[in-house]
């Protein structure tokens, strides 16, 4: 493979796919549920959300080596209504759950015109723009949210109670790209800053503060006592909280203190809660004429005046999209140490060799 000028590499997204999952499958999971997490994983990639991506796939690899993640649990609904279900995750794989729940309220929506499910007893699910899109699949609006372990205190406080997370809602068009908006509640996500510390680099201001509560610009704090502000301030973590209670408090699962961080006490469970809804579009307005709205609205949003420094008007997830596009023709762009680290880790797994080997730059 060959180093490109930014010290990543140019990654095949298709080679990389298929090498996470058989990875995943030599530590115990299931061949079609490895390729979930694999295409969860790698899309991450694709769309530029680096710290959602493969680099969360060593951690993966040791918590499911420890016991941390269950590879055989698939979940269990424990209560259910025509529009509503509540999902034991038994521990399982949190792209795995969270894919078949939100499948689970697209399918009830189709009768019902909305559906939310909720999970319990999970684990990391990744970059939650990877659910909403299965929404926006079945002309569905998506919307999900999860809980995770405590690295930022309350608006105020200096004791961890909660983190920066995120919500995603998935919209449908006709022509236009699909609205994706998908946002940690915090001025960043822990993943990001973590991918920032690994590249070396500098974070900007107001991101993250020290353990003292100061502002710093090392996102090395996120791993020695500092925490994520929220966006918006006090308002910014009135939503978080909401977030909170949607995925723990209102499914019956852990919360706060009580979850574990992912790169902490490998061998138990994060007990992570997730929640997801799918609308109806047709329950409300034919579907048809709401994609040409929404590409007509889309358009008028496009032709504003620019503000100063402004040079075009973006929706949210287009960045994403773009590189989706780029990155699928062209390769994916991923660190050095993160490639490194997953092809020894590949080798000492026993992955066919020919798999790594066909993980080639493309330049």
């Amino acid at each position: 493979m060959k180093i490109r000028d930014d010290g990543t590499y140019l990654i095949d997204a298709a080679k990389l796919e298929t090498l996470v999952a058989d990875m995943l499958t030599r530590v115990g999971v299931a061949v079609e549920d490895a390729r979930i997490v694999a295409d969860s994983l790698v899309s991450a990639d694709v769309r530029g959300m680096n710290s959602h991506g493969v680099m969360r796939l060593p951690v993966y690899i040791e918590r499911l080596q420890r016991g941390g993640f269950k590879p055989g649990s698939r979940g269990r609904v424990v209560s259910e209504t025509p529009a509503t279900a509540l999902i034991d995750g038994e521990e399982g794989l949190g792209a795995v759950l969270t894919s078949s729940a939100m499948d689970l309220a697209i399918d009830k929506a189709k009768r019902t015109g909305i559906a939310a499910v909720g999970i319990r007893n999970s684990n990391h699910n990744g970059e939650n723009a990877y659910y909403v899109k299965r929404a926006i699949a079945a002309d569905m609006i998506g919307i999900a949210t999860t809980n995770g372990s405590p690295i930022m205190p309350v608006w105020g406080g200096k004791t961890m109670l909660t983190g920066p997370l995120p919500i995603a809602i998935g919209v449908p068009t006709e022509k236009a790209r699909p609205i994706i908006l998908d946002a940690a509640l915090g001025m960043s996500s822990r993943g990001k800053i973590l991918y920032y510390a690994e590249k070396g680099m500098t974070l900007p201001d107001g991101w993250l503060v020290d353990r003292d509560g100061n502002p710093t610009n090392d996102p090395n704090w996120v791993k020695k006592g500092g925490w994520i502000l929220p966006i918006g301030g006090h308002k910014g973590w009135g939503l978080i909280l909401a977030c909170e209670i949607l995925s723990g408090l209102l499914t019956g699962g852990k919360f706060g203190q009580e979850l574990t961080n992912l790169y902490d006490d490998l061998d138990a469970p994060q007990r992570n809660g997730h929640f997801v809804i799918a609308i109806d579009i047709g329950a409300f307005i034919d579907i048809g004429m709401f994609k040409q709205r929404m590409d007509e609205y889309i358009g008028i949003m496009k032709a504003s005046t620019l503000a100063p420094g402004t040079e075009e008007i973006l929706m949210p997830g287009e960045i994403e999209d773009r590189k989706e596009i780029k990155h699928r023709e062209e390769g994916i762009p991923i660190g050095r140490s993160v490639v490194d680290e997953v092809v020894s880790l590949a080798g000492t797994l026993g992955s066919d060799a020919d798999l790594i080997d066909q993980l080639e730059a493309r330049t």
